[in-house]
């Protein structure tokens, strides 16, 4: 019967980080990473003011209606307004998107809105360059008046609920 050998498993990036922050700093490791957290939240920007959103008329039971904005084009220089209407919204580089965006960086199924509970959500759907809100990628986001997103890295995209 052969002897089985048992292998040491490698640590992960994390635990090598922490060890390496508190061995420098002379701490524990849950110290060393709560002081890294906390430098790090410090050198975040601010998170900008949100204006509140236009409410609804009392005793209606329809929700508030979304509009997309595309990336400064139009008009008065907002972005072209597409009106969220079917449901989930799928915006991407595909000809059976919702929202087709013709542009070699986009996902053929790049992100897609829907509506529940929590109210209008975005959803990132796995794509290679990511959707970025205040500059952090994102894979799911609870949408607000006046939300600005960048999908991949570049294109502009704001919420608008009316």
């Amino acid at each position: 019967m052969a002897a089985k050998t048992v292998r040491k498993k490698k640590p992960s990036e994390l635990d090598e980080l922490r060890a390496r922050a508190a061995k420098a700093l002379g701490t524990s490791e849950k110290e060393a990473e709560l002081r890294a957290l906390r430098e790090l939240l410090a050198s975040l920007p601010a998170a900008p003011e949100r204006k509140p959103a236009p409410q609804a008329a009392p005793g209606n039971p329809l929700p508030q209606r979304l509009y997309l904005m595309l990336d400064g084009r139009g008009l008065d220089g907002r972005g072209m307004p597409v009106e969220v209407i079917d449901l989930p919204c799928v915006i991407g580089s595909g000809r059976n998107c919702n929202v087709w965006i013709n542009s070699p960086q986009i996902e053929t199924r790049h992100l897609q809105i829907t509506h529940g509970d929590e109210g209008w959500l975005l959803e990132d759907l796995g794509s290679e360059h990511g959707t970025f809100f205040e500059d952090r990628k994102i894979t799911r986001c609870v949408l607000e008046h006046g939300d600005e997103f960048r999908l991949a890295g570049y294109l502009r995209l704001r919420a608008e609920l009316r």
